[in-house]
């Protein structure tokens, strides 16, 4: 088995990162606008198709990031978790393969979050624009005389200086990566790009366990019989191991996306808070909200970043053996 290197993982993954990112930004702009509250139908306010690409700007530069330290921090925990005993060459099993997929989730989180809140905000902005109704959040929750309760909306102080504060990107939806970026730091403060941590991080571990543990089964299965791996096969697993990801982690990216929403701390106390007012208010098929296009987003992407990570890494080995490369 040869040894991976460190240069062409960081080829392979950029390459499968940009290209599955741009392909199913579509239904990424589809699953988060159907999560989001208050907001037009993402079939409704967006007539012009560049639309749908709102907020692959941001996915573009942190999908080279994420995917890279994906495949970077997964071989780190195989390597740290393998058994001293076993083979170097042979694959984690059972536990082992889980606390590494855990710690390769972990991992991811730290720069997932601040890109997936902007992404949101852009989203939320775009399909703001196609409205003529009151901008969301202009109802604001009572700041009265009695106590919040775990079961009520969160107070963020007077209603007058909230409705100052977001008064000029009420009126006019900000455009463009830069100027969302500057509508979350004015609005909601630094911590405003670190908002849905909690059902981020959950997910980010979810979706490393399923995807990389399905994955490798499928890749030991085959290599196994002796079959080679090639692109379609690739594409192939990762597409399988991708479709049991929407199954495990929906509700929490519902949750992540309305906790990451405008005026989610005027709406939630915490992600425990927006999980049962959901529940409660909305009904349990809430959760389950955009599940349909992202599963063909989970699904094609997976199998995209899989697909040309393989190719683009057995392109490189072949033009190493053959000598154009050192």
């Amino acid at each position: 088995m040869r040894e991976k290197g460190y240069k062409v993982q960081i080829l392979a993954g950029s390459c499968a990162a940009l290209f599955q990112t741009t392909v199913s930004q579509p239904f990424e702009f589809l699953k988060t606008g159907l999560q989001l509250r208050g907001v037009a139908h993402p079939l409704e306010g967006a007539a012009q198709l560049r639309t749908y690409f709102t907020g692959c700007s941001v996915l573009n530069v942190g999908a080279v990031l994420k995917t890279c330290l994906r495949f970077q921090a997964f071989d780190w925990a195989c390597a740290l978790l393998r058994d001293p005993a076993a083979p170097v060459a042979s694959p984690l099993v059972g536990p082992r393969m889980l606390l590494a997929s855990v710690l390769t989730g972990t991992a991811e989180t730290v720069l997932v979050v601040p890109l997936e809140s902007i992404k949101t905000t852009m989203i939320e902005n775009a399909l703001r624009r196609g409205e003529t109704g009151p901008p969301i959040g202009s109802k604001l929750p009572d700041s009265g005389q009695s106590k919040p309760t775990f079961h009520s909306a969160r107070s963020s102080g007077p209603a007058i200086a909230l409705n100052d504060r977001w008064a000029p990107y009420d009126k006019t939806p900000s455009v463009g990566l830069l100027a969302n970026v500057k509508e979350i730091y004015a609005t909601r403060g630094v911590r405003g790009y670190f908002q849905g941590m909690f059902p981020t991080m959950w997910r980010q571990i979810g979706n490393s366990m399923v995807r990389f543990t399905t994955y490798s089964v499928l890749k030991q299965t085959v290599t196994q019989r002796g079959q080679p791996i090639n692109e379609t096969l690739a594409f192939a697993m990762g597409a399988l191991s991708s479709l049991a990801v929407v199954t495990i982690t929906q509700p929490l990216d519902v949750i992540k996306t309305r906790m990451q929403s405008r005026h989610a701390r005027t709406e939630y106390r915490n992600s425990l808070n927006c999980c049962y007012r959901i529940f409660v208010q909305e009904g349990i098929t809430t959760f389950w909200k955009g599940a349909v296009p992202r599963l063909f987003k989970v699904a094609l992407s997976g199998g995209i970043s899989f697909g040309i990570y393989e190719y683009v890494e057995n392109l490189v080995y072949g033009f190493q053996n053959e000598g154009f490369l050192k």
